[in-house]
């Protein structure tokens, strides 16, 4: 093996398995900046299971920029994914620990905790 070869900077994304219910499929974009998205990691793209159609696309949080300091902005992916009992909402931790919910019928992304350099924790927290 040759030492010389390069290596990623940062480890593959992991792997979260897709979310399914009602005949819609939630799943992390990976390919989110061929559909209109502006960074690396952080989307979830609902799909029709039966057709394969992507119904839409949310941005679950902001990956910090650090074009500024003159290096590329690494991706930051979703670590777990997982349907809350009410079937409405999806709750998303991020490789950084920070957890999200996503509504589901009006397509939003709530902080909840954990660290993101991006969100203000809430009144009383």
């Amino acid at each position: 093996m040759n030492d010389d070869m390069p290596r990623p900077s940062r480890p593959s994304p992991p792997a979260v398995a897709p979310v399914v219910h009602d005949g819609v499929r939630y799943e992390q974009d990976m390919q989110s900046y061929r559909h209109g998205g502006t960074q690396s990691g952080g989307y979830l793209v609902a799909i029709d299971q039966s057709t394969g159609e992507r119904l839409w696309m949310l941005k679950v949080y902001e990956v910090p920029s650090q074009d500024a300091a003159g290096v590329s902005t690494p991706g930051r992916y979703f670590k777990s994914m997982q349907l809350l009992p009410d079937g409405e909402r999806i709750e998303i931790q991020s490789e950084v620990g920070g957890k999200y919910v996503v509504d589901l019928r009006e397509r939003t992304s709530t902080w909840m905790s954990g660290p993101d350099s991006v969100h203000k924790p809430r009144d009383g927290q």
